[in-house]
């Protein structure tokens, strides 16, 4: 899924100055196609982009009819326009920005990442940023698995990593996006209270735990009033043993206990 509508227009504002080549006329087309797209009227952008395509067959007007299809869910139509423009016009940043969203509605969003970093990982701009850090929080969307009702939740370990680790860059980034910034927060948030361990079921691995240390203790009491080293060592093994099977069996980290709980209603399963 798409983050937001910004992640499809916030591109525009790296339009190169001179992008809107063509008649005077197509110009003009190009960019009232532009302006509807910003403001959200698709169909008006659609049928201006369009026309300026039959006008002037630019790269920009194909980025254009690729946002349109986008942002109506049709990413597999966007990404072969974004692939047009690529071809006739190798590094054309736009296309490239839009083939990246396409790629995270199809559900890439990790390999987005992964090659935007690689390429604007060190970039100050800030509409890169802004990428970097959607395409990220994307990845968090991705990695947890998703219930019934349609909220998100961690059922593994590396979804735990994924997520504090996508949280953590998103907040590196330094981003003026409140949305992002405050999702990062509290995601790891999430991810801090998912790692905390309790005793589950409580009530029987507390009183468990404290008759494993209580039997050791006593063997090792008999033990050296009887003078035998063997019962001391027997007592410390066993309470000792017995203690860490108790441990193992019954404590669980707080995100483990969440998966177990809503395992029924997981109805796809994240990383």
């Amino acid at each position: 899924m798409l983050r937001s509508w910004q992640d499809v227009i916030e591109k525009w504002q790296l339009l190169p100055p001179d992008a809107a080549q063509g008649p005077s006329g197509t110009r003009k087309i190009f960019d009232d196609a532009r302006s509807a797209l910003l403001a959200g009227r698709l169909d008006e952008a659609m049928r201006g982009f369009v026309h300026a395509a039959e006008l002037y067959a630019g790269p920009y007007t194909e980025v254009g009819i690729g946002d349109v299809l986008l942002a109506r869910g049709r990413w597999r139509a966007a990404a072969r326009r974004y692939a047009a423009v690529e071809a006739r016009d190798p590094g054309n940043l736009l296309a490239y920005l839009g083939m990246s969203q396409a790629r995270v509605a199809a559900g890439d969003a990790a390999g987005a990442a992964e090659d935007l970093e690689a390429r604007f990982g060190r970039s100050r701009d800030p509409v890169l940023r802004y990428y970097l850090a959607s395409t990220w929080c994307s990845v968090t969307e991705q990695a947890r698995s998703r219930t019934v009702n349609e909220a998100l939740v961690i059922t593994s370990e590396r979804q735990l990593e994924i997520c504090e680790s996508a949280a953590r860059r998103i907040l590196e980034l330094d981003v003026a996006d409140q949305e992002l910034r405050r999702g990062a927060e509290l995601l790891l948030d999430e991810v801090a209270a998912g790692k905390r361990w309790q005793w589950r079921p409580e009530g029987i691995a507390v009183s468990l735990a404290v008759l494993a240390v209580s039997l050791g203790f006593i063997l090792v009491a008999v033990g050296g009033l009887a003078g035998s080293v063997a019962l001391v060592v027997m007592g410390v093994l066993l309470g000792s043993g017995l203690l860490y099977l108790i441990v193992v069996k019954f404590r669980r980290q707080n995100w483990r206990v969440r998966a177990d709980d809503l395992a029924e209603h997981i109805v796809q399963r994240g990383a």
